[in-house]
């Protein structure tokens, strides 16, 4: 039986997927680093399948070699090599190229990391997107600031992920307010984009697009979560008639233009009320949040199951439920302090809709209100006949929840109403 090196970053979705497979042996490699994002319980759970610690601050050449070596004490030839990872997929793919596993080139990496690079190949290859420029230090990003006619502008790191250090700027005090050590090269800039933000969801085989898959998202993420706003992202199964553009052939153009062969992408694209299109950024990786399952209940198919057949060089198919169902993920506001209390998860999961949920925070714990784009107390997933019953139903759930904290100087309560 063929045999899967799988880099894993965290227990995810497609982990389970993973475990679940009797048709390949899969490999797991992890990091040092990243150990301490798996539970006790999950690495019980996954002992008896074949795993390896690389030491994430040694010379890689050096891991490879000794990687190499339990390789033959254990008998192991590999095959194959997935990475799912954002953070880790440069390191991920650079060590699987070093084992004469089939990965991203160096240049590759670049397009689907650095976003400055990304952008400049997305022009490249046709596609329309905002003006942007690298920024070294925060001379640069103010000179952009008044050449841009002091307009609002985002700065945010080059290789981010989760918009972790994404501001929005409207002025030249917003700028002097950054607490960011600019260093060369790891910074951007780019215009405030006004249309409305989608995402879409790809997977792609020998170089070719098996579908795409369509989200709507009310408001985006990232400011929605720092101000516990509605946030949330549902499939949309029924491309909207006002769109200029075929989704499938539009990443079509991504994954030709930067000779991607096999995996899933991610996008996040803007789209303008006439229905033109222009691109944001990309990942090479299944989506964060719970776009993958949506569309998973959606279309009637397992996405980590159609990927694990693509890494693996098994023909997919793509059969779908008909009729097709809209789902969509609510992430549930998140308040600083001790929570004293909250609505209970099972009082949610008895709302129209709701097939899933999950409560982060708990009562008598301290919850910590963080600025990045997961930031949330639970998740709900909800499904509907179309997108519009989906959001709907969001709207009642998220208007219904309230959650309370408690700081060092007094209560504090929040409730959101929609």
């Amino acid at each position: 039986m063929k045999t899967l090196l799988y880099f894993e970053e965290y227990e995810s979705d497609l982990s389970h997927a993973l475990l679940k497979r009797t048709d390949f042996v899969p490999a797991i490699i992890r990091t040092n680093k990243n150990m301490k994002f798996f539970t006790d319980e999950y690495l019980e759970k996954t002992a008896n399948v074949k795993h390896y610690l690389i030491d994430y601050y040694n010379d890689m050449d050096d891991e490879v070699l000794k990687f190499k070596n339990w390789l033959k004490k254990e008998n192991i030839e590999l095959d194959y090599f997935l990475n799912d990872s954002e953070y880790y997929l440069e390191f991920a793919n650079k060590f699987a190229r070093k084992l004469g596993l089939d990965a991203l080139t160096d240049e590759q990496i670049d397009w689907v990391r650095d976003k400055v690079s990304m952008k400049q190949k997305f022009r490249e290859i046709g596609l329309n997107t905002v003006d942007f420029k690298e920024i070294n230090s925060k001379k640069e990003l103010i000179d952009f600031f008044i050449r841009n006619g002091e307009k609002r502008i985002i700065f945010k790191p080059r290789k981010g992920m989760n918009s972790i250090d994404t501001y929005m700027i409207n002025s030249l005090e917003d700028i002097d307010a950054l607490d960011i050590n600019i260093t060369p090269g790891d910074y951007m800039v780019e215009d405030f984009c006004y249309d409305h933000e989608w995402s879409i969801e790809s997977i792609v085989q020998n170089g070719k697009v098996l579908d795409s898959y369509v989200t709507y998202l009310p408001n985006p993420t990232i400011w929605a979560t720092i101000a516990c706003d509605l946030n949330c992202h549902i499939t949309v199964p029924n491309i909207p008639k006002y769109f200029k553009f075929v989704p499938k052939e539009f990443i079509q153009q991504i994954v030709t233009g930067m000779h991607l062969k096999n995996g899933a992408m991610t996008i996040e694209v803007f789209i303008s009320n006439d229905g033109n299109i222009k691109a944001s950024e990309m990942g090479w990786r299944l989506p964060g949040g719970k776009a993958t399952l949506n569309h998973s209940y959606s279309y009637g198919i397992d996405i980590c199951d159609k990927l694990l057949d693509i890494a693996t060089s098994k023909n997919v198919t793509l059969e779908y439920r008909n009729p097709l169902v809209s789902v969509g993920a609510l992430f549930l506001p998140n308040k600083e302090g001790v929570v004293t209390s909250m609505t209970p998860l099972q009082e949610l999961l008895k709302m129209d809709g709701v097939i899933d949920g999950e409560m982060f925070a708990k009562i008598g714990e301290y919850q910590k209100k963080r600025r990045v784009g997961s930031d949330a107390s639970g998740w709900l997933q909800v499904s509907g006949k179309d997108e519009t019953e989906v959001l709907n139903r969001i709207k009642t759930i998220f208007s219904h929840y309230e959650i309370e904290t408690s700081l060092e100087k007094g209560g504090r309560k929040y409730v959101k109403k929609v």
